[in-house]
């Protein structure tokens, strides 16, 4: 996952207004946790969400990344920024926090790791903690056709493109990302596979229950995709 594309990352996505949403999703944290103050953003990425979510809250993140994680620690530099696979992490403390946003669960791709994962979220999360997902699409949601997905951008640099076509393979949806970047080196093409498990709104549910997190959905989320807000049973 983005293991060739890591430092156009930000490039790609700069269509994106970082600071807007992260001013929504703080708006949204004060309301279901007022007294929060520490946030462990899992599959940070680059740390765009956490330059701006650090103004508000203490904020640590993890990345399977490494290149990833390198950048981030330069973007919330008060941060601790650690390479992990979300399915098997220990970081030995708790959040009050704990986040995943920009559909990052589906690159779990089955059922099984999400409990995984969920296990290894409850762990780190504090007493009265929540846990906030965006998930990737649902499976009636998701539909494969031939239209071309493109994206482009710009630095000091060079340019790069990034097209694709959406394709299924039993549950998984699959994006095969092919790039052309140019610089004054010239011009350069590569290839990135993206699979992400396509998990219906039921067994995302029952995945929480089984690890005794209790759970709510709200179906519009912060950009239309969701968002599942969980916390520990007993609170």
């Amino acid at each position: 996952m983005f293991e060739n594309s890591t430092k156009w990352y930000d490039a790609l996505y700069s269509l994106k207004d970082y600071q807007q949403e992260s001013e929504a999703i703080v708006s949204f944290l004060r309301r279901e946790h007022p007294r929060a103050e520490s946030i462990l953003d899992i599959a940070c990425g680059t740390a765009e969400h956490d330059k701006y979510l650090s103004f508000t809250y203490s904020v640590d993140g993890i990345d399977i990344n490494s290149e990833f994680i390198e950048i981030a620690s330069t973007k919330n530099p008060d941060g601790d920024y650690i390479c992990a696979d979300m399915t098997d992490f220990d970081l030995s403390r708790t959040y009050d926090i704990v986040l995943c946003l920009f559909s990052s669960i589906g690159y779990v791709k089955t059922i099984d790791n999400v409990i995984k994962t969920l296990l290894c979220f409850k762990k780190h999360l504090s007493e009265d903690g929540i846990i906030v997902i965006e998930p990737w699409f649902v499976p009636a949601a998701w539909n494969p056709d031939d239209r071309v997905h493109m994206l482009t951008g710009e630095t000091a640099e060079g340019k790069i493109c990034r097209m694709n076509i959406s394709e299924q393979k039993d549950s998984l949806s699959i994006l095969n990302f092919h790039y052309l970047i140019g610089t004054g080196n010239g011009v350069e093409y590569f290839t990135e596979l993206h699979e992400l498990g396509l998990f219906s709104l039921e067994e995302i549910m029952e995945a929480f229950n089984t690890v005794e997190l209790s759970v709510k959905y709200d179906k519009d989320g912060l950009t239309g995709r969701g968002l599942y807000i969980a916390r520990h049973k007993s609170v």
